[in-house]
């Protein structure tokens, strides 16, 4: 086509081949010229944009995805660097202002290439961002963040959060830029709304609206103002999800990748912990803000999939030495944080005083007072109460580990004695769905907030239907919350703590004003030990029924996550029976049976995948807890032998890989 105008895009972007890559490649390079007609590059980066989300919406979980032949001819033509070059020319000043046309056709022409990564299949994915960084996206969306228009603040988001989770960011960045990329979007989730409320309000920038309000251009500037919150809450979530997707990978990042992140920028995990504690908004009710950071500080000290935490195998000597190394070397850097104990505290104590009438009475105004667009329903009130869960099990695995390095990384007594009051807490009863009163809503919410685990794969592989091992799990608190506070009295066990914290008179130093001496001393009473761990072992017989039910559904990841969260616990009640001289001995008379068996049948479901060093280390470890099991726990002979043949099948199969 000889001429490309503003009259003839459908012409121009709707020809066949050879036509439509001759168009293209004309239309790139009118598009850079020097002066060219702000709404002609505004129009034609639209179209394509709302092509790409097209072709998104009408494939989307029916064809497998990959690109169109409009988008591999747009690839060929040279859309990545076209489009990057028109993002970044024209820089916006308020001395020397520009049309708003051609900050629009700016925040299109970044906004389509988010839109095209996710019209690709993983290759696509992977070339389209080797492709974007070398024109330097990153950088470009990282200066933007600081942009004097609200919008290309919110698209840069958008952007880094479509590479970060529908592509894969975080397996293609240093160190450096990831621990860049996490802390700029924890300051812009931190910065609050007050900015964008301003772009609002003043008359040389209200034409922004029209990116929020569907291209409307008549919006009045109070109800522009009264919306852009919500705008800036979604973009908040972006943020977070950015730094979620570039440390949830498959495989895993190594723990040496996650302790030189820290050792980078270690001010991340303060600014993490300050997205944690974010007060729910009320024009956001449905916020997933404070969830999702703490998911990506468990991620930070995420233990490797092959291991159970206080479980011993022939293998820990490398284990030991190189990824252990690594996990108390980051554990040491959240200790020596300021008030590190407190935050954990806050995000814990942020949830248990939440009032949920009042967050519903903010869903049913959300519209009349903040004009939103897609009302949040029934159904996303109730997964506030997933996203609860999700903060409070974050949490307790998070301490659950530290109680592992507490010895090397210096945790104090007080500390210590600090979290205990959160863990007990969630080692309480919680009723199951059959004894619901369904009179009660809050009963309801309660179950769905105790029962909510975490079993996360990278967010492309859902849209791409791909079945990977879910590199980041968490178990629900009915075990999680057990395992926490097992942990942590494993360590006063270890510390002959006991005897002194039952003669104190007065706080220790250093106790969190969240608890005092009256709770540490009723939670390490022996009495009260003893019913806590009568109830932490029939958690380990619902986490093996549990694991069981999965197996024989052939759910074999569900099944093996089961049975690994059941070996923990049952690992920390053994451990502390060892620190407790027999005190305890009756009373987890059980336990050693229940982590032999429950490692045993990871394996087993490790197996069943074909994952090997997984089924090598869990049976392994089955083995090893079968030589020293008292006689009284009737461990059958049968299941000895039987863990001994599969850790000769997961050699076979390790020799084999």
């Amino acid at each position: 086509m000889n001429n490309i105008t503003l009259n003839n895009i459908e012409q121009v972007l709707g020809a066949y081949e050879p036509e439509l890559s001759q168009n293209l490649t004309k239309l790139f390079a009118k598009l850079l010229e020097r002066n060219q007609d702000p709404t002609f590059v505004q129009n034609y980066t639209g179209a394509i944009k709302l092509r790409f989300r097209e072709e998104f919406r009408t494939r989307k979980g029916r064809d497998p995805l990959s690109f169109s032949a409009f988008g591999r001819a747009c690839y060929a033509a040279g859309i990545v660097k076209t489009f990057l070059a028109v993002v970044t020319s024209h820089l916006y000043t308020q001395s020397q202002s520009q049309p708003k046309e051609r900050y629009i056709g700016q925040y299109n022409a970044l906004e389509a290439l988010a839109e095209f990564m996710q019209t690709g299949n993983l290759t696509e994915r992977r070339t389209l961002l080797e492709d974007m960084k070398k024109n330097h996206v990153v950088n470009i969306c990282l200066s933007h963040l600081n942009h004097p228009l609200c919008i290309f603040r919110q698209i840069a988001v958008y952007t880094l959060s479509v590479l970060a989770h529908e592509s894969v960011l975080g397996e293609n960045s240093s160190v450096t830029e990831v621990a860049d990329i996490i802390a700029a979007v924890c300051r812009f989730t931190l910065e609050g709304p007050e900015f964008f409320i301003e772009s609002m309000r003043s008359p040389s920038t209200t034409w922004q609206s029209q990116i929020m309000f569907m291209g409307a251009t008549d919006v009045p500037a109070k109800r522009a103002a009264e919306h852009v919150p919500r705008f800036y809450a979604i973009a908040q979530e972006c943020a977070l999800r950015t730094a979620h997707g570039l440390l949830c990978t498959a495989p895993s990042p190594s723990r040496k990748h996650c302790l030189d992140i820290l050792k980078k920028k270690p001010e991340i995990l303060d600014l993490l912990f300050d997205c944690a504690i974010i007060t729910r908004p009320p024009w956001y009710p449905e916020t997933q803000v404070d969830s999702i950071a703490c998911e990506v500080i468990a991620l930070l000290f995420q233990w490797p999939s092959h291991i159970v935490p206080g479980v011993s195998t022939p293998q820990d000597n490398v284990f030991r030495a190189q990824e252990w190394k690594a996990m108390t070397q980051a554990v040491a850097i959240l200790t020596s944080r300021e008030d590190w104990c407190e935050k954990i505290i806050e995000v814990w104590m942020k949830i248990e005083e939440e009032d949920w009438r009042e967050v519903r009475g903010w869903f049913d105004r959300v519209e009349v007072d903040y004009h939103a667009f897609e009302l949040p329903d029934e159904d996303a009130f109730g997964r506030v109460f997933k996203h609860r869960g999700t903060s409070r099990v974050a949490m307790l695995r998070l301490v659950s580990t530290l109680s592992h390095a507490a010895e090397s990384c210096g945790i104090t007594n007080a500390e210590v004695e600090s979290l205990l009051r959160m863990a007990y807490l969630a080692s309480r009863k919680v009723k199951s769905t059959s004894e619901l009163d369904h009179n009660k809503p809050e009963d309801r919410y309660m179950c769905a907030e105790r029962m909510e685990e975490i079993f996360r794969s990278p967010m492309y592989t859902m849209s791409l239907n791909m079945r990977v091992d879910a590199p980041f799990q968490i178990a629900d608190e009915s075990i999680m919350g057990p395992t926490a506070l097992a942990r942590l009295l494993v360590v006063l066990a270890q510390r002959k703590a006991f005897d002194t914290i039952q003669g104190l008179k007065k706080a220790p130093n250093g106790l969190s004003s969240s608890t005092c001496l009256n709770h540490v001393q009723q939670i390490t009473n022996p009495d009260v030990i003893r019913r806590f761990l009568k109830i932490a072992l029939q958690r380990v017989k619902a986490a093996m029924d549990k694991g069981r039910e999965h197996s024989r559904k052939s759910e074999n990841d569900c099944a093996r996550a089961a049975f690994t969260s059941a070996a923990e616990l049952s690992a920390a009640l053994v451990a502390f029976d060892s620190h407790t001289q027999g005190q305890y001995s009756k009373d987890v008379l059980g336990a050693r049976k229940e982590l032999a068996l429950a490692l045993g049948n990871a394996a087993e479901m490790a197996i069943r995948e074909k994952r090997w060093q997984q089924a090598l280390y869990f049976g392994s470890g089955a083995v090893n807890v079968a030589e020293n099991i008292p006689p009284g726990e009737h461990l059958d002979a049968n299941i000895i032998a039987k863990n001994k043949r599969r850790v000769e099948q997961a050699r076979i199969g390790v020799s084999a890989k």
